[in-house]
């Protein structure tokens, strides 16, 4: 048997137009799918942020609150060390969690449909 592809009668300027009509609906489609992948990738990493910024304000609070109580000597300085201590501990687990959530592999989808579709193209084109 063998592998030809089959005769149209079509003209090879029509073939053209038409190949380039698909890319350019494909391009199309990519573009909005890159766009909403885009967007969530956006809120995800917002959320991820908005965790490590609130375990730094806490680790912080946390160190000057230990900070003071060592400074100072305070008669209630165990309670401080406690409290500096458990703001610190609970700000780095949040900060830690927030770095967990922020997007690994941005636009990932978008990518992999990109050579999805140009791995379809390219018997066309050639």
């Amino acid at each position: 048997m063998s592998d030809h592809t089959p005769v149209t009668d079509e003209s090879p300027q029509r073939l053209v137009s038409r190949a380039i009509d698909q890319s350019r609906r494909l391009a199309q489609a990519e573009v909005e799918l890159a766009k909403d992948e885009l967007r969530r990738d956006a809120r995800q990493a917002l959320r991820a942020s908005a965790l490590v910024g609130a375990g730094a304000l806490l680790t912080v609070g946390g160190a000057l609150m230990l900070a003071v109580s060592l400074g100072l000597r305070l008669a209630s300085s165990r309670s401080a060390l406690l409290l500096g201590l458990g703001l610190g501990g609970a700000g780095a687990a949040l900060a830690w969690q927030g770095t967990r959530r922020f997007p690994r592999h941005p636009l990932e989808e978008t990518g992999q449909q990109l050579r999805e579709d140009l791995d379809a193209l390219r018997p066309i084109l050639s």
